[in-house]
């Protein structure tokens, strides 16, 4: 029986680590860098399992300007890598503490990628030239960088299946086809289709962007203008450090892998559609309060930011008005129309311009699961115990401001709620 061969970028084998480094004595090759929990193996061809693993090699196109690590090297103890690290950042970028802090967190969860169901994002904003200095020196230390100053899908579409690039992108005015294909393949278990072609692009993702670009996941750092000129930094310096941070940097994932796979990360001060992205960041840090403390701080200052976009939510203002009605009292249906007439009410009050129709507000509810009756008034939702229970989870669920107040209003609200309130 033949060996079954495969061509890889790297493995997760039982008992072992596989990643596709740069040959010391051919730089336009890429031999297999192994480490089994005892000791570091580089080959051409490794056997594992009765499967023969080659490293895939350079092809044309844009994995030819992709940064792959050398042969990893010791990086001494997880506190003297992440200073070493902020070190650099703040020579070369003179970036505020708190902004250095998250960059360092990003490069890291970028070598750990694979074992995570989302990829970090990060928003740089600020000065194009202070933006471009960082993601210059992002490209020394993060896993398999590629700087692009221009993009298109046809040019991504090139890139190899499983390689998971870090993307660092200067392009301001992506195509809105593009943005959304690069933040589309940030979740690792979706597929994403171009054309008659799937994409595979799950990886990394760090954007140069506008002010006005704002809500698309990720987190978000701002620089501030350089009031001195910034270090140069020559292509002979930025190789050398770059092969110093990136031999390190591999063998802090070879050798953290695991651990940081299997840790469980308590995210649950984050707004739900951050939780997954938390965890990608804080993971790979989780032997470093030093660094831990920090990142979680902003992450959850960004999370707070987060939650008052939900009060201009049309599901979470929906759910609050339709909690009105639950807590009116001798209410025993509403209509439509009167749901849309609060809604819009609400939403005046809070500074919000948008005008929700009577039919908008009606899908919305209808989304949310809960439906009515077209009677001759119009379209009538009865106040029953079903729907009232439905009506109070979904206020619960999207954390909705009267159900955040910990004060018990009926015998559907929540009796852990409100202890959860008395308790803090």
């Amino acid at each position: 029986m033949g060996v079954y061969t495969v061509r890889t970028f790297g493995e997760i084998l039982r008992g072992m680590v596989v990643e596709s480094v740069t040959d010391p004595d051919r730089p336009d090759r890429l031999r297999l860098h192994s480490w089994n929990g005892r000791q570091i193996t580089t080959t051409r061809k490794l056997k594992h399992e009765g499967v023969a693993y080659i490293s895939q090699q350079f092809a044309g196109g844009l994995v030819k300007t992709v940064r792959f690590a050398p042969p990893s090297l010791s990086f001494g103890s997880t506190l003297k890598l992440i200073s070493s690290l902020r070190d650099f950042l703040t020579t070369h970028a003179r970036l505020r503490p708190e902004v250095v802090d998250l960059l360092v967190a990003f490069a890291l969860a970028t070598w750990f990628c694979d074992c995570m169901p989302v990829a970090p994002v990060l928003h740089l904003f600020g000065p194009e030239n202070e933006v471009s200095q960082v993601l210059r020196l992002l490209g020394c230390i993060c896993r398999r960088p590629v700087l692009l100053g221009d993009v298109d899908l046809a040019g991504l579409g090139k890139l190899p299946d499983r390689l998971g690039a870090t993307l660092l992108i200067r392009q301001r005015d992506l195509g809105r086809r593009v943005r959304r294909t690069l933040l589309a393949s940030t979740r690792r278990h979706f597929c994403v289709v171009h054309g008659r072609g799937r994409l595979d692009l799950y990886g990394a993702r760090a954007f140069s962007c506008e002010g006005s670009q704002t809500d698309d996941g990720g987190l978000k750092a701002s620089l501030s203008p350089a009031q001195d000129p910034l270090p140069i930094l020559t292509d002979a310096q930025e190789t050398a450090i770059a092969q110093s941070f990136q031999s390190r940097l591999l063998r802090y994932r070879m050798t953290h892998h695991k651990e940081v796979r299997e840790q469980e990360v308590d995210c649950s001060a984050f707004v739900p559609e951050m939780r997954e992205e938390a965890r990608t960041w804080l993971a790979p840090i989780y032997d470093c309060p030093e660094l831990t403390k920090p990142v979680f701080e902003e992450i959850l200052r960004q999370s707070r930011e987060a939650a008052g976009a939900r009060f201009f939510d049309p599901r979470c203002v929906v759910a609050e008005v339709a909690l009105f009605f639950c807590h009116k009292p001798g209410t025993k249906h509403f209509f439509i129309g009167e749901l849309a007439e609060k809604v819009n009410v609400l939403l005046t009050g809070r500074h919000e311009e948008s005008n929700l129709s009577a039919k908008q507000v009606g899908l919305v509810l209808r989304e949310l699961g809960v439906h009515g009756e077209r009677v001759a008034e119009g379209y009538k939702v009865g106040l029953t115990d079903v729907v009232r229970q439905r009506v109070h989870q979904l206020a619960f669920d999207y954390r909705v401001l009267s159900a955040e107040d910990g004060v018990r209003r009926c015998r559907f609200c929540p009796e852990r709620v409100a202890a959860s309130k008395r308790i803090q």
